[in-house]
């Protein structure tokens, strides 16, 4: 009896030895894991960072990102941007606005060859190579996004992809919520973010009228959320021929446009505009740093030493701060003129490797010099003047 209870102890005693020894064996390897970080950049960095800069595809109204055109059925949305989509294409204005030339994509999902060549005939009798149709496209969250990707390979340039209309690519047993909506128009977003062109989606308004009529876009909010730019085509009567452009946008001053729709040449004509335009001159501090970036030629040295010397020999006064911040506005004017910068981090201080090498003639198919790509790049915190020149300083240059 004694054995078979000394058996069973052992047992007993043999099980827990195991267990303790699985239990420490577990927990030793468990390796402790690091901490979650977030991906952080200072904002010094920030500032000096060269980061890629995209031109307006139409000056002042569409820039790269999501847009949005909403108005009621038959309104004359799909002649309105039938025409943006002829414009860009040959890199000619709209309304006074001017526009960056490229490949454009129009999916339209309403419409067959017969009407589309009715239109385009309509509308010019010289119809650019540059414009690409389409009359369907794979639903949103399915092939869509690779399809788009695969045109801007097979055409780099490419400006501007036209869907008419979202409801079109949507996903038909999707419920109608906030975040579904937000959902899938951030997948758009995110596609034009990635390829650096402008994706404008026409949309529905709602028969429910409202003071701000951005509130009256089919949806809910989670549409207008997520979209870079919204415009809103209105009439106060369907047989009237006048209606209003509502715009407002992340990127672009809130305007009202009044159009007339002109019925000889099928197109929207501009009117009458909200936003009066702007005039805005590169600082004198600027051109008088190309005067002596081309005197100097190279400079490596601190932000404060280099202001020093530049403040000695141009008379100018101002802060090193200062002076590095208009540089970093109007750092794509600088490279226009040959003045390129970057800074360097140092142990002991920060560095500014600044260089002045002579512009190539405009025309000779030279790109850009810091080696930017995708879209072309401007400076859009100044419009562009009538002529293409960079602009020069003119005054007396107090140099030794």
């Amino acid at each position: 009896m004694n054995d078979i209870y000394n058996e069973i102890q052992q047992t007993f005693d043999n099980a827990y030895d195991n267990a303790e020894n699985s239990d420490a064996s577990m927990w030793q390897d468990v390796a402790p894991q690091e901490p979650r970080r977030l991906n952080t950049i200072s904002g010094a960095d920030l500032c000096d960072m060269r980061l890629p800069h995209s031109a307006y595809t139409v000056d002042t109204l569409l820039r790269p990102g999501l847009a949005i055109l909403a108005g009621a059925p038959k309104i004359g949305k799909s002649w309105m941007v039938l025409y943006l989509c002829l414009q860009v294409a040959k890199g000619e204005p709209v309304w006074g606005m001017k526009t960056t030339q490229g490949s454009v994509l129009y999916i339209a999902l309403e419409d067959s060859w017969q009407r589309l060549q009715d239109r385009i005939l309509a509308i010019t009798d010289n119809c650019s190579e540059a414009i690409h149709f389409s009359l369907n496209c794979a639903p949103l969250g399915d092939a869509l996004e690779e399809e788009i990707r695969t045109f801007t390979a097979d055409y780099p340039d490419a400006r501007l992809v036209v869907i008419d209309t979202f409801q079109k690519i949507r996903a038909q047993a999707a419920e109608m919520s906030y975040a579904n909506d937000y959902s899938e128009v951030s997948r758009l977003k995110n596609i034009a973010d990635e390829l650096n062109l402008c994706i404008l989606l026409v949309h529905h308004t709602r028969k429910q009228s409202d003071n701000d009529c951005m509130n009256e876009i089919s949806g809910t909010n989670g549409i207008a959320g997520s979209a870079d730019t919204l415009m809103v085509l209105k009439k106060e009567k369907r047989t009237a021929r006048t209606a209003t452009l509502s715009c407002t946008g992340r990127d672009i001053e809130d305007r009202e446009m009044t159009l007339t729709l002109n019925s000889e040449q099928c197109i929207w004509q501009l009117k009458q505009d909200s936003l009066q335009p702007k005039t805005q001159q590169t600082p004198r501090e600027i051109l008088l740093l190309v005067a002596y970036m081309q005197t100097v030629g190279y400079s490596f040295s601190s932000m404060s030493d280099f202001t020093g010397d530049y403040c000695r020999r141009t008379g100018v006064r101002i802060e090193p701060n200062q002076l590095k911040r208009l540089m970093n506005l109007y750092r794509f004017d600088l490279e226009e003129q040959g003045v390129s910068f970057a800074s360097v981090r140092r142990p002991q201080a920060r560095m500014l490797s600044i260089t002045y090498c002579e512009p190539k003639p405009a025309g000779d198919g030279a790109e850009d010099q810091a080696g930017s790509t995708g879209n072309a790049s401007d400076n859009s915190r100044r419009q562009p003047a009538d002529d293409d020149a960079a602009p020069s300083y003119d005054g007396d240059l107090p140099f030794d």
